[in-house]
C-alpha cells in the first residue's frame, strides 16, 4: 500500500484533473485551499489505521461519494460546486485505486473497494506500488523498504502530477 505522500500526490492530480483550467498561484488563491483539500482527501482513507480497521469500509467507493459533501463547505463558490464535488470524489477514490494497485502484506489481503455494495476484499494482480512497512522495531528493514517504496511512488506519480499541471495551464 502506498505512503501518505503517494496518496496526497494522487489526490492532488485526481482533483486537479476534474477542476479544469488552473488560476494564478498566489497565496490567497482558492487553488491552494483546493490543493490541500485534494491532498487530505487522497490520504483520508488511512485514518482507519487509528482504530485498527485498515483497508475496510473507509477504502470503499461509497465513502468517496460522501466526499462530495466537501463541495458544500462554507466559502465554496456556488457556481463551481458540481466540479468541486466531482473533484472531491476522484481525489478520495484515488486512494482506493492506489491501494488496489499496491502490494498488501497483511490479512485480509486487499481492500473493500466496493463498500457498501460489497464486503469483499479486492487486490489487483498488477502490483505497481510496494507495501509500506510499519515494522518500527526493525529499523534497517523499515527504512530500506519505505525508502524504496517512496522512490517508486515518486517515479510513478510525479510525472502524472506534472502532466495534469501542464494540461491545466493550457
Amino acid at each position: 500500500m502506498p505512503s501518505p505522500l503517494g496518496h496526497a500526490l494522487a489526490g492532488i492530480a485526481a482533483g486537479w484533473s476534474m477542476r479544469g483550467r488552473s488560476r494564478r498561484l498566489d497565496p490567497d488563491s482558492p487553488l491552494w485551499r483546493e490543493t490541500a483539500l485534494f491532498a487530505a482527501l487522497g490520504m483520508a482513507a488511512d485514518l482507519d489505521l487509528l482504530i485498527g480497521l485498515h483497508s475496510g469500509p473507509t477504502h470503499g467507493l461509497g465513502v468517496a461519494l460522501a466526499a462530495a459533501a466537501a463541495a458544500w463547505l462554507p466559502g465554496v463558490d456556488p457556481r463551481g460546486r458540481l466540479t468541486l464535488a466531482a473533484a472531491c470524489v476522484v481525489a478520495y477514490a484515488s486512494h482506493t485505486l492506489l491501494d488496489w494497485l499496491g502490494t498488501d502484506t497483511s490479512a485480509p489481503i486487499g481492500i473493500m473497494a466496493l463498500w457498501p455494495f460489497s464486503r469483499e476484499y479486492y487486490q489487483s494482480r498488477l502490483h505497481a506500488f510496494m507495501a509500506v512497512s510499519r515494522r518500527f522495531h526493525q529499523p534497517e528493514l523499515f527504512w530500506y523498504q519505505n525508502l524504496a517504496a517512496l522512490l517508486r511512488e515518486l517515479v510513478i506519480l510525479v510525472p502524472i502530477l506534472a502532466l495534469v499541471a501542464h494540461l491545466r495551464r493550457r
